[in-house]
This record gives structure tokens, C-alpha cells and sequence, in this order.
């Protein structure tokens, strides 16, 4: 596989970064992720941090290429969701932590992926956005329904207000799962939180990918800067995690980059004190993953 990666996550103008992203690397698989714990509740930051356990550990024990990504994908996100609730439920009192996710696996030039609430996935092609996924929103409903203007989604009073979460005690979450979906030569994967592509017109945004040769780093970092700057000083914090699939081997560093947060550096996240075994959790993922294979 011939790919360059990226990412990059900014605080904004909050006291606590709670996004969490991750991209995980193997010969015949790639794995790219991102969570956005809620803010309106306690412990998102533990919320988002579970589900990038969970994925890293699923990705590294599963054997790649996994025959069966949609179901792959699809237990990720339910055994993240049974992890924060039990996690909440352990606490003096109970509380209940929620996060908004994506995931997206590549693997045999083909995009899966998954999400729930309002971080995204894009996909960009010959300088347009080709697809992205549709939030789990309130003001995403209506949208859709003519009631607002796309332009609209994000100044609405409402436009925080997510209808599907991992966390809380609800009813059981449903994440949306597309693909397969080919990748040409060139196409970029971008996965994102709202304080991304909340302050970011589409156009620019494509733009900026596309404009010249720099590398995938420069061009998200220089965009997750325009939107902590735009919003500034109501920033949300602005995570994006992105894939372009190149025609020539790129040269890659270890890429198990997630939650590695400088204390120094505004622009990366803090690890929460708090740790959540998920290792028996991993370990039946994997064998129902296994199973799976073996028929």
C-alpha cells in the first residue's frame, strides 16, 4: 500500500482537549480513528480515550486483511459503547460519559468506515469533496428536512445537539457503516471533530489539500490552525486525523500516534489519569473476529 498520514489535534479555547484520535499501521491494513468526548458530560475525555483503547488493541490482535470489516467496525463501536457505560457505572456516583466517533479502515485499496454523532469522514477527490458522512445531529434533521440552509447547520442555536452517542444509558447506540469504497490515486481520507470542520468552509478546506505538494502534515495542521483561529475565542477543540493514497511509497514513521500529548504544546492532548482494562473485551472481539474468518 502506497500512503502518506497525518494528523493533528489543537485545545482551542478550552481547559481540556477530549478529542482523541489514533492511526494504527500494518502491511495489509490501515486503521485511522477519532473520537470527540462530549463536553455537556463528565469524563468525555475517558469516554473518547475508551474507544481508542478498544481499537487499538482490536486492530493490533485481529488478523489483517480482516475478512469481514463491517462487522469488525460495527463491534468496535458496541463493545465502546458497553465499555464507557460500565465505566460510569463504576463511579462514586454513577455518571454517565459520551462520545461522538469515526473509524475507517483500509485495507486491499478500499475504505470502510463507521461513525456516530458528529465527527466526520471525507473523502476528497480531483479537488471536490467526493462524499462525507451525514451527522448525527439535530441540525443535521432538519437540513435534511428543507427547515435550514446547509450554511445554517452551523450558526443554529441547536447545532451542538447530537441524536447518537457511544455512552450514557439510553437506549443501545447505532453507528452508520459505509463501503467498501475504492481509493484512486490521490484521493484524500479525512476524518474530523465539529471544532474542524464547524469554522471551515468546504472550498477552502479542499483548496488547501490540493494546492500544492506539501506534505499531508502541513496542509491539516495550517487548516486545523484557520479553524481554532476562526472561532477564537469560542474554540472548540479541532482534531483531524487524514490518509492521502499516493501513486509512490512514502516514507512513514511508527504511526501508533494516539493520545502522545505534550504538556508543552497546546496542540496535543493530555493522556487522562484515570486507565480502563479493556483487555478481555479485546480478547472477544478477536475471537468473534477469528470465527468469522474460519467460516
Amino acid at each position: 500500500m502506497k500512503y502518506e498520514t497525518a494528523q493533528c489535534s489543537l485545545i482551542g479555547n478550552r481547559s481540556m482537549n477530549q478529542d482523541r484520535c489514533l492511526i494504527m499501521e500494518a502491511p495489509d491494513a490501515i486503521l485511522l480513528a477519532l473520537a470527540d468526548g462530549m463536553g455537556g458530560h463528565p469524563k468525555g475525555e475517558m469516554a473518547a480515550q475508551i474507544l481508542m483503547d478498544n481499537a487499538r488493541k482490536a486492530f493490533l490482535t485481529s488478523r489483517k486483511p480482516i475478512s469481514n470489516p463491517r462487522f469488525f467496525l460495527s463491534g468496535l463501536m458496541e463493545m465502546s459503547h458497553q465499555q464507557i457505560t460500565a465505566f460510569g457505572d463504576r463511579q462514586e456516583p454513577p455518571i454517565e460519559p459520551r462520545t461522538t466517533g469515526v473509524l475507517c479502515l483500509v485495507q486491499e485499496d478500499t475504505a470502510y468506515w463507521a461513525h456516530i454523532g458528529d465527527s466526520r469522514l471525507y473523502i476528497m477527490r480531483d479537488g471536490v469533496i467526493h462524499l462525507r458522512t451525514d451527522d448525527h445531529s439535530y441540525v443535521e434533521h432538519l437540513r435534511q428536512q428543507g427547515l435550514i440552509s446547509a450554511a445554517q447547520v452551523h450558526t443554529h442555536k441547536f447545532r451542538n445537539y447530537v441524536t447518537r452517542c457511544l455512552g450514557g444509558n439510553s437506549n443501545r447506540p447505532v453507528a452508520e457503516l459505509s463501503g467498501p469504497h475504492d481509493l484512486k490515486q490521490g484521493d484524500v481520507v479525512l476524518l474530523c471533530s465539529d471544532g474542524f470542520w464547524g469554522p471551515l468552509p468546504e472550498r477552502p478546506m479542499v483548496d488547501n489539500l490540493y494546492k500544492n505538494s506539501a506534505p499531508l502534515l502541513n496542509n491539516i495542521s495550517e487548516l486545523a490552525k484557520q479553524a481554532e483561529t476562526k472561532s477564537n475565542p469560542e474554540s472548540d477543540n479541532v482534531t483531524v486525523v487524514a490518509l492521502r493514497w499516493r501513486a509512490s511509497e512514502a516514507k512513514l514513521t511508527p504511526a501508533d500516534f494516539s493520545m502522545s500529548l505534550a504538556k508543552k504544546n497546546r496542540g496535543i492532548l493530555d493522556h487522562p489519569e484515570e486507565s480502563v482494562d479493556v483487555s478481555q473485551a479485546i480478547e472477544d472481539l478477536r475471537k468473534m473476529v477469528d470465527d468469522l474468518d474460519e467460516e
